[in-house]
Parts: C-alpha cells; sequence; structure tokens
C-alpha cells in the first residue's frame, strides 16, 4: 500500500514538474519571438525613441507612406520587412550584463509595434537597442518581457538599428522619405532653366518645340541637334538628393543666404518645379586647395531648398545638370 502511495505521489509531481516547465518553455517561446514571417501580412509598424520622436510606416496600395505624407525610400521598406522576417534569437543577454543592458534599453531603445489585420492593436511588440559586444546583432526586448536577448540575422555581419532606419538611438520621417527631386520622362518637358546667382554668364534656358530643341545663353539662342536637346533633358529621369536635413539648426539662416543656382523645370502640362542650391562649408575647416589656400565651399556637396525641404545634394550628380562638365555635349 505504502508502495501504490508513493509511486502516486511520484507520478503527481511529475506530471506538475511537466506541467510547470511546459508553460515556462511556452513563456519563453513566446518572449523570444521577435520574427513575422509573413511580411505581406504588414499594414504599419511605428517607431518611437526616447527623444520624444515617433514614425509610423504604412502601406498605402501598391506604396509605403511615412506618417501618411510623404513616400518612403524603396530600400529603406524593403529592409525593414526582410528584418523583420529574418530575424532571430542568437541567445539570451547574460545574467552578468543582464541589468545593465535592462537599463541601457529603458533609456535608448526604440519601440517597434507591428500591425497587421488589427490597426488598432499591436501584432507584435518589441525594443530594439544598442549593438552587442561582437557587433553582430542588438540587445532586443519584447514587450511585457524582463528577459534581454541579443537578436541577429544569420549571414549577417552587423547590428540591426540601421537596418529599421534608426540612427543611434533616434527615429525621424526625414530618414524614410524617398529622395527623389525630379523624375521627368523627357517627353513631358517643355522648358529647363538653369539660374546662376553669381554669374549670369554661366545662366541658360533650353526649350523644346515639336521636336526641336533650343539652347539660350548670354542672350545667344540656337537650334542644336535633337540628340542633344534629348540627352541633356534625360538627365532629369532620376535626380535624388542624398538626404534631408530639415532638423538643421541653420535650416532657415541656409535660406535667407544667397542662392548659388536655381533649377526650374516645366512640362507640357504647365507643372513648374525648381530647386535652389546654396554652397556648404567644407566638411572639415582644414581642407586645402591645390595652391595651399583653405577651401571656401564644400566642394562635393550643396544644400539645397526643394519645396520646404532643405536638402543635401552632390556636385557628382548635378554637375551635368548644371553644364559644370565640359566634356557635355551641348555646350561644344
Amino acid at each position: 500500500m505504502k508502495k501504490i502511495f508513493l509511486l502516486a505521489i511520484l507520478i503527481i509531481a511529475s506530471l506538475i514538474l511537466f506541467l510547470l516547465n511546459k508553460n515556462d518553455t511556452t513563456l519563453s517561446v513566446e518572449l523570444s519571438d521577435f520574427a513575422v514571417e509573413d511580411t505581406a501580412s504588414i499594414q504599419k509598424v511605428f517607431f518611437a525613441d526616447k527623444h520624444g520622436n515617433s514614425v509610423t510606416v504604412s502601406r498605402n496600395s501598391d506604396t509605403w507612406l511615412v506618417d501618411n505624407k510623404f513616400e518612403v525610400r524603396p530600400e529603406a521598406i524593403e529592409y525593414l520587412l526582410k528584418t523583420i522576417k529574418d530575424i532571430e534569437v542568437k541567445h539570451p543577454v547574460s545574467n552578468s550584463l543582464h541589468d545593465k543592458v535592462i537599463k541601457n534599453l529603458a533609456s535608448s531603445a526604440v519601440k517597434v509595434e507591428i500591425f497587421t489585420d488589427d490597426l488598432d492593436i499591436a501584432y507584435k511588440t518589441y525594443y530594439v537597442g544598442g549593438e552587442a559586444k561582437d557587433l553582430i546583432g542588438s540587445f532586443m526586448l519584447q514587450e511585457n518581457s524582463s528577459r534581454a536577448f541579443v537578436v541577429y540575422i544569420p549571414g549577417f555581419n552587423g547590428f540591426l538599428a540601421p537596418r529599421y532606419t534608426i540612427d543611434g538611438t533616434t527615429v525621424a520621417s526625414d530618414l524614410w522619405r524617398d529622395r527623389t527631386i525630379f523624375s521627368y520622362n523627357s517627353n513631358d518637358i517643355k522648358t529647363i532653366s538653369v539660374v546662376n546667382h553669381e554669374d549670369a554668364s554661366k545662366s541658360f534656358k533650353m526649350h523644346r518645340q515639336d521636336m526641336f530643341y533650343s539652347f539660350t545663353k548670354n542672350n545667344n539662342t540656337k537650334i542644336i541637334p535633337d540628340s542633344q536637346g534629348q540627352e541633356y533633358f534625360n538627365l532629369f529621369k532620376s535626380v535624388k538628393c542624398e538626404g534631408f536635413m530639415n532638423d538643421f539648426s541653420k535650416k532657415d539662416s541656409i535660406f535667407n543666404s544667397t542662392p548659388f543656382y536655381t533649377v526650374r523645370i516645366s512640362d507640357t502640362n504647365g507643372k513648374i518645379d525648381s530647386i535652389t542650391a546654396y554652397h556648404k562649408e567644407p566638411k572639415r575647416e582644414d581642407y586645402m586647395q591645390e595652391n595651399g589656400q583653405k577651401l571656401e565651399y564644400d566642394v562635393d556637396r550643396m544644400y539645397a531648398k526643394f519645396n520646404s525641404d532643405l536638402v543635401l545634394i552632390q556636385f557628382y550628380v548635378f554637375d551635368k545638370i548644371l553644364l559644370r562638365t565640359p566634356q557635355f555635349s551641348v555646350e561644344k
């Protein structure tokens, strides 16, 4: 009888331990499951940093919008969705580091909320923190969990914050925005004018009437070959800026300074687009010219006003548009 009683106790104890272990395992899996396999179901992603900034990227038919205003850079959303799908837990944070990591996550991590069918209730919420010690993966924490993990993407040697378009510990809509300035079919362009505000002799205008192209510079107008006009108009098929700088403290003073160039495009429907460029200070004050004199302005980049945005543009992109490249055929 005693043997039967002891056997029953052992069976009950084993069952209790099994159920407790099962619950712990289930909870552990839930709190370490960061990935979303079906990214096609994702409708929006909300980001919030500890500096009071927030950003929402949301699906809008075939495109994505940031804060319901601007189109998202295709590569940014592609990276995000791939990251959300591919991330895996590398290992839990060690006990020796855990408290420190949790404090850092509480003070600087970016909250990520992923929404699928229900746009009011997040399907998954977690926090993205700093990089792991070996720079492969990042510290991450599920909401309502006290256990932090190092999360990574197998085969990717780097940390994850940039793949969420997080700049350090900060999020901003400018980082997500499509950087396209001009996107024209050459046949839709009627007139392009370029004004050099420092040297009028370098200003010019190109006009298309039917299939004839005219080029005006220094009050002289000439008909140019179709191939040359088409070559120049084709430059406006895809013109991009390097990035947006609307949070830059000198934005207003830049806009109030003397412009360097203005490029204005009129299309066949009467729509007008323009961008105004301004000199930019050298990246480093000790940058020198070939003659040993300090550079007055940056030779690689300019500031520019596009609509109400401050953007950064490259001479590498705009030199041909401004006819600063002598080999361009229209002036031959």
